[in-house]
């Protein structure tokens, strides 16, 4: 009977001492801070755990923090999933939000906490192409959007008929001077039609592109002609 006591006040005191080790361990980053279940360290969130407080994280954590890989999910919704250090996206991973009402993927590689593109990926790419010589993509801002212009010898042309415009994502939008395709995600996959006469007027070319534009931005695309 004395045997059966000692053992349950032993219990009692490892459980305690569990559970006041489980309640100091704290976690350094103030929107997951709240209720956390894992690895500690010093009193502070180390190894693997999950946190939750108005957003919600679970992964590697060192020194209170996110630090490793993890995923991190926002009270709106949005989701990041990849590595992390000191607390911030760092390394390379996959962002999912939400843009105009519409889903939107970020994947690539992250630097303080800051998307900076995805440099194992060229930028855009020509898929194919017929009656037109070359074609340029210039990146002027962060909306994203593609532009289309269209250019013969003597410069930017509007006499084309015919066209016709494709994208894999976003609403297309033809007002005053912009042609092309608003709200997109990427990698954005285009393929525009049109006809036009040649440089000398003396026939009308049937001319037809297609890309990927891999890098999100605000985008425009000339085709030369």
């Amino acid at each position: 009977m004395k045997n059966l006591i000692l053992f349950i006040g032993v219990l009692n005191i490892l459980l305690v001492y569990d559970l006041n080790g489980q309640t100091s361990c704290q976690v350094l980053q103030p929107n997951i801070l709240g209720k956390y279940i894992g690895d500690c360290k010093n009193g502070l969130a180390d190894g693997r755990g999950e946190s939750t407080g108005i957003d919600y994280y679970k992964g590697e954590f060192k020194k209170g923090l996110p630090d490793g890989i993890g995923t991190y999910i926002w009270y709106s919704g949005d989701t990041y999933n990849g590595e992390w250090k000191h607390g911030l996206r760092e390394g390379k991973g996959e962002f999912k939000y939400k843009y105009g009402g519409r889903d939107t993927l970020l994947v690539g590689i992250w630097k303080d906490d800051k998307f900076i593109g995805s440099p194992s990926l060229q930028a855009y790419s020509v898929d194919y192409k017929n009656t037109i010589s070359r074609v340029t993509f210039i990146k002027v801002g962060n909306r994203p959007y593609v532009k289309y212009k269209f250019s013969r010898a003597v410069g930017e042309v509007y006499d084309i008929t015919n066209i016709m415009l494709q994208g894999s994502s976003g609403y297309e939008s033809n007002i005053a001077d912009f042609t092309g395709f608003e709200q997109v995600s990427f990698p954005f996959k285009g393929k525009v039609t049109f006809t036009s006469p040649n440089a000398f007027m003396t026939s009308i070319l049937n001319c037809e592109l297609r890309f990927t534009i891999y890098n999100p931005g605000s985008w425009i695309v000339t085709m030369f002609y």
